[in-house]
């Protein structure tokens, strides 16, 4: 029986990508290098930042510490961390899920200071135990993160965890740390319709959110 459930937050909980996507091209004018298509950008929700600008930008790596501070000011200057919708059928998961008696907590690559302004802007933080996020020096891996959540919560069986994202670095990341791991097709790692052959830690794929109640 799952007692604990981590969700990822940009492509899982909330679509968060128009405020990405208009920083990260701002970012790109403001250094000289002409704008992403949506194909590029798409890449740039779920790895960490400096992995963003390496992969979806291709920007070279002496260039990527200004790109990271350039990114990061705007990204809170601008408002553009608000810029953004929770997927339909989200709340009531969360409710049903707290219903049940189980503890629910966020593990994201973003700045845990940034996650937790965003989740208490769209009303979702009351329904979270813990918030777990990047550092500032950006040294902490996904798995880290999970294994900090874990920490905070006091919980020692990772068998009654399961880790919920849309890309495989939460997949890798959920592995590593040795929980459980189903994955949403409506964020921007795994495409719509996407299937991963089930193992004993990856259990599968859901395409909406009251999906993940099959896997409790």
């Amino acid at each position: 029986m799952r007692s604990t459930i981590l969700f990822d937050l940009d492509g899982t909980l909330l679509d968060t990508s128009p405020g990405i996507f208009t920083t990260a091209n701002f970012t790109m004018r403001e250094l000289g290098f002409k704008e992403q298509n949506s194909t590029q950008l798409r890449k740039f929700v779920g790895p960490p930042l400096a992995a963003c600008f390496r992969v979806a930008c291709g920007l070279e790596e002496s260039l990527i510490p200004k790109a990271c501070e350039v990114y990061r000011t705007e990204y809170t200057r601008s408002g553009a961390l608000y810029h953004a919708h929770i997927y339909d059928g989200i709340p009531e998961l969360l409710d049903t899920l707290i219903d049940r008696g189980m503890t629910l907590g966020v593990a994201t690559l973003k700045y845990e200071s940034l996650a937790q302004q965003i989740l208490a802007h769209f009303d979702l933080e009351r329904r979270f135990s813990v918030i777990s996020g990047a550092d500032h020096l950006g040294t902490l891996s996904k798995a880290d993160i999970i294994v900090e959540a874990l920490e905070r919560l006091g919980q020692k069986d990772r068998s009654n965890v399961l880790m919920v994202g849309d890309t495989p670095h939460d997949m890798d990341g959920a592995v590593d740390a040795g929980v459980s791991f189903v994955g949403v097709d409506w964020g921007f790692g795994f495409s719509r319709g996407h299937r991963v052959e089930p193992t004993p830690m990856v259990l599968g794929m859901i395409d909406e959110p009251q999906g993940l109640l099959d896997y409790l």
